[in-house]
């Protein structure tokens, strides 16, 4: 009767980490959801354990088919058990590359239904011991062979990331095989004593409280976030520097080549400089139309394609091909922003051979100096937008190559793209490749100083887990649409001190692409006088049936006799500019 005691105190454990852990607002994650199957298959190995003590309790005999049967169903349980433990320690060594895990599961998942076919098919015996029924032979050994193949499984994992024996996401696998030792001694010296479920659902409890709580993730999510919108904004500085000294280097060359030329004479100088004077025009139209100019970073733009990469490690192999055959007099500098996301969306294996095939042609032709990759990023919502620039101290170009070459605008060829995959194509091949890929070409080059490419591609970005952390830390969000900054900061100030949080747009379009990606405001207010008027907005709103959201327009003294015509046109209220304070009280 001790294993039936200590069946049901595991089992009302298990209960009440049910009803503590799944009525919690969770992130979503791959580890999550292992973890609700593997609670899910703790309770289901405990009910059918407590029908076996049933079973047993009434008289039912050893060899009677439902008995032998009910014990098959229970080895179920601990096999979905360790099996799903098993991939989710898989993943946390992976650090959660969906990508691996995946090919994990879809090989494994045969395995594991073989061995369930196994354990179905073979016979077990029982034995009678301290008047408790022991079950042994060929479907049991299947079992422990199971289990011991899927413990060295974790601990290969394990010793493979043996750096990060600390991270605590390795306390339960710790336990497991603790636990795993004291069960095999105790089951050697009491053979009636039946634990294997308990210990399951110790296991499982621990990483409740040590791993697996909600409330502890989403904390560290939120730190992390922090950590993030700090990095970003440091980040946004940098790249903000950078830029504007981009802009500024062609502004000032024209400068100084327009002051030089009212003193050439010689008619062929005149034409190179005039040569020089367009490429770098080029240059500053592409810095502010392709990269700086926001308005173009939009979802209807983008190629989306369905495959999740993470471009950090995708960045990181090419480094270790590349830097092989670089010569021995350059000097070979990666620099990926840290602010990059983990995962994108988009054709992982044309952007690899896009990249790689610039930095083969880097390569071929820099014999000493440098060759340098750097990627920067922009984000709009669910939009990033990849910078990618590789510049060398090779060869370089004439003028007139660069000029052709900006304005080649010829479709890509079935063997150019053929020859892709070797990664033996020349530049123009590439330009053709990046415009296929949606995105913008650049080159600047100089005979004897080298060359520098720039590309630009948008992909698209999962923000499932920003919108659960919004909902988990809920409180009314205001966005607020106009174009005068100083009435957005009145407003702004106003707002919070109401205790709402306050967002901000100065374009209408912007205010439709918000709605668009689903992020949730309790109120949207917009100025009659943005780009677009307040009416038209509403209307594209509305245009989505699921569309909830009170609209509130926003009005001067000069428009306050209309203000009832407004609502009559679908607004839920109007606000008087001119009468804010007041206005904020009656409204909110």
């Amino acid at each position: 009767m001790e294993s039936f005691y200590f069946t049901l105190t595991s089992l009302a454990f298990l209960v009440l980490l049910m009803f503590i852990y799944f009525p919690k607002k969770k992130i979503k994650s791959l580890e999550n959801k292992i973890y609700s199957i593997i609670i899910l298959s703790t309770l289901f190995a405990s009910l059918v354990e407590v029908y076996s003590f049933i079973l047993v309790t009434n008289g039912i005999e050893s060899y009677n088919y439902l008995y032998l049967f009910t014990m098959k169903i229970l080895f179920f349980g601990f096999l979905a058990w360790i099996y799903y433990f098993t991939i989710y320690i898989l993943v946390i060594a992976m650090n959660n590359d969906n990508n691996k895990t995946n090919k994990i599961v879809k090989n494994s998942i045969l395995i594991f239904i073989l061995v369930l076919l196994v354990v179905l098919i073979l016979p077990i015996d029982v034995n009678e011991v301290n008047g408790m029924k022991i079950p042994y032979g060929p479907a049991v050994n299947v079992i422990y062979i199971f289990s011991i193949v899927c413990i060295l499984v974790m601990l290969g994992a394990f010793f493979k990331n043996i750096k990060n024996y600390k991270n605590k996401k390795y306390i339960p696998l710790y336990l497991l095989v603790v636990m795993f030792g004291i069960l095999v001694v105790i089951q050697k010296l009491f053979p009636s004593l039946l634990i294997v479920n308990a210990v399951f659902i110790f296991v499982t409890f621990v990483m409740y409280f040590t791993i697996e709580n909600p409330d502890v993730k989403m904390i560290t999510e939120l730190n992390k976030n922090r950590l993030l919108v700090n990095q970003t904004n440091e980040e946004k500085s940098n790249f903000l520097f950078l830029a504007s000294n981009q802009i500024k280097e062609p502004i000032k060359k024209i400068q100084e080549i327009s002051q030089d030329t009212e003193d050439i004479k010689d008619i062929e100088t005149y034409q190179e400089l005039v040569k020089e004077i367009n490429n770098l025009s080029h240059s500053l139209s592409f810095q502010v139309e392709n990269v700086m100019d926001m308005s173009t970073l939009s979802n209807v733009n983008i190629k989306v394609i369905e495959n999740k990469y993470n471009l950090p490690n995708l960045i990181e192999k090419l480094r270790i091909q590349k830097e092989k055959n670089v010569h021995d007099n350059v000097e070979f500098r990666v620099n990926i922003s840290e602010n990059i996301p983990e995962y994108l969306y988009g054709d992982s294996k044309l952007l690899e051979q896009v990249i790689s095939s610039v930095l083969n042609n880097a390569i071929k032709y820099t014999n000493q100096g440098f060759i340098e990759l750097n990627i920067n990023t922009i984000y709009k919502y669910d939009m990033c937008r990849l910078m990618i620039d590789v510049a060398d101290s090779g060869l370089g170009m004439s003028i007139d190559k660069v000029n052709d070459l900006l304005m080649l605008d010829e479709p890509l060829e079935e063997k150019e793209e053929r020859r892709l995959e070797t990664g033996d194509v020349d530049i123009n091949t590439i330009k053709k490749i990046v415009s296929k890929m949606g995105g913008y070409f650049t080159i600047k080059s100089e005979i004897g100083r080298g060359t520098e490419i720039k590309i630009v591609i948008d992909q698209k970005i999962d923000i499932t887990d920003d919108i659960v952390l919004d909902k988990y830390l809920k409180k009314d969000k205001v966005l607020v649409a106009s174009n005068d900054m100083k009435f957005i900061k009145s407003i702004t100030k106003l707002l919070q001190n109401k205790g709402l949080e306050v967002e901000t747009s100065i374009y209408a379009n912007d205010v439709l692409d918000r709605i668009r990606i689903k992020e949730e405001f309790s109120y949207i207010l917009i100025d009659d006088m943005l780009d677009k008027r307040a009416l038209e907005v509403l209307k594209e709103l509305k245009k989505d049936t699921k569309f909830k959201i009170p609209v509130i327009v926003m009005l001067d003294k000069d428009t306050e006799f209309i203000k009832e015509h407004f609502v009559e046109d679908g607004f839920s209220d109007y606000l008087i500019k001119n009468e804010l304070a007041s206005e904020i009280e009656r409204i909110f």
